[in-house]
């Protein structure tokens, strides 16, 4: 099979678009900027443009399509289901020597590029302890979300920054054995359960075997590559395929569980994987007992989770509305964009910052003291959110995962893992 992404944009993909202006309606740039170039159909109408040789390729072009957070909501709502993600990657792709040179993102892009090889491994169990002494000197201990506040004076840069974990990449080699063995499972872990978020891939592991599946977790993966795929980056993303494909295919499994829908996404689309988001696993088997404790919970829907995975919505609904004693409630934008979008929050910060401040705001009107979602980086940048616009020492942002792991009323799961 094919380890390999076509990276030319052909003039049948880059006509695709009617402009009926549909898309207008959920694009979450569009909404802040309100210029018809920075909405899907404008930067279509774009890259049909250059494609037609009716525009040369410049600067503002290249920036007009690096503005978009490639949430793929315009995919969702379009009637005529024009391939908006196919042809902006390589339009992206195309535009690499017009771009604006982002030192930054290159260093970020390498890394994750590298996220598991020997070296990370290594370089990742120092991280805690210059995390700790980070915060200690010149950063802010937020131990409310077991995080740092990291701010070097430009604005942009300023995140909170959960820390690493303290074992990462500590979940790759394991294998759950369920009594029941219904099936097997391979978790595709992802970068931000790898490295800062493991409790959370360990929650996975835990529910998966509640509802009955093996699963094993493999060694040697490594970035997914939607990061690098999505930025037009298409070299970069072909080589961690091939990869990660020839690291999967060592083993059996009836399908690959994630707890990251950008990882799913492009499992299921480019890897050609049969993948299913460990909520639908849940769903599938008719819950089991989780009990709250009186807790308001709303929850916010990642973008890729119902456009590029395409989990239908009520799914994550069915899940939080069977725990028992907690009260799920729905904020207006629930669906909308948070805008994290992996390195565009940097890239575009004013209009990433004023989508962060309208979720936050939406969140705050549910009167929650949890919220969750199923996507890590979405965690991430809610948490960020809160505690830079609501009250981050009274409401929990969480992983989906984590939250029903800890409600689980019969805690019995075996202890047979390697």
């Amino acid at each position: 099979m094919s380890h390999y992404i076509e990276p030319k944009l052909t003039i049948e993909l880059a006509h695709q678009c009617v402009k009926c202006s549909a898309c207008r309606q959920v694009c979450p740039t569009y909404s802040v900027v309100k210029e018809e170039r920075s909405s899907p159909r404008g930067r279509l109408a774009l890259a049909e443009a250059v494609v037609d040789g009716i525009l040369p390729l410049t600067e503002d072009i290249a920036a007009q399509w690096n503005q978009c957070a490639m949430c793929r909501r315009c995919e969702w709502i379009c009637p005529n289901e024009v391939e908006y993600k196919e042809i902006m990657f390589r339009a992206r792709n195309m535009a690499k020597e017009k771009s604006k040179k982002d030192y930054f993102k290159n260093v970020v892009f390498k890394g994750l590029a590298m996220m598991g090889n020997p070296l990370t491994k290594i370089g990742m169990k120092f991280a805690p302890a210059l995390m700790e002494a980070y915060g200690k000197m010149l950063g802010k201990e937020v131990p409310e979300y077991n995080a740092v506040y990291i701010d070097v004076g430009i604005p942009k840069y300023a995140k909170l920054m959960p820390k690493p974990s303290a074992k990462p990449f500590g979940l790759r080699g394991k294998e759950v054995k369920s009594e029941k063995s219904k099936g097997r499972l391979l978790f595709f872990t992802g970068c931000m359960i790898d490295a800062f978020q493991g409790k959370v891939g360990e929650s996975v592991l835990k529910l998966m075997e509640k509802a009955g599946y093996d699963v094993v977790v493999p060694k040697d993966i490594r970035c997914c590559g939607a990061p690098h795929l999505y930025s037009g980056e298409i070299d970069s993303f072909n080589k961690l395929m091939k990869h990660n494909k020839q690291e999967i295919d060592k083993y059996q499994f009836d399908y690959i569980v994630v707890a990251c829908p950008t990882c799913g996404g492009a499992l299921k689309e480019e890897y050609k994987y049969p993948v299913k988001d460990f909520a639908e696993i849940l769903e599938e088997e008719g819950f089991f007992t989780f009990r709250g404790k009186g807790e308001k919970v709303t929850f916010h829907f990642p973008c890729h989770s119902y456009t590029a995975m395409k989990t239908d919505p009520n799914v994550f609904r069915n899940v939080l509305k069977n725990v028992k004693d907690a009260n799920y409630v729905e904020g207006e934008e629930a669906m909308m964009c948070c805008g994290f979008a992996g390195y565009f929050s940097v890239a575009n910060y004013e209009v990433a910052s004023e989508l962060q401040k309208r979720k936050i705001e939406d969140l705050k009107k549910t009167q929650a003291t949890y919220v969750l979602s199923d996507c890590p980086g979405c965690v991430l940048n809610l948490a960020d959110g809160m505690y830079k616009h609501g009250d981050y020492k009274n409401v929990k942002v969480m992983h989906l995962a984590e939250y029903l792991a800890e409600r689980l009323e019969d805690e019995s799961v075996s202890e047979e893992r390697k």
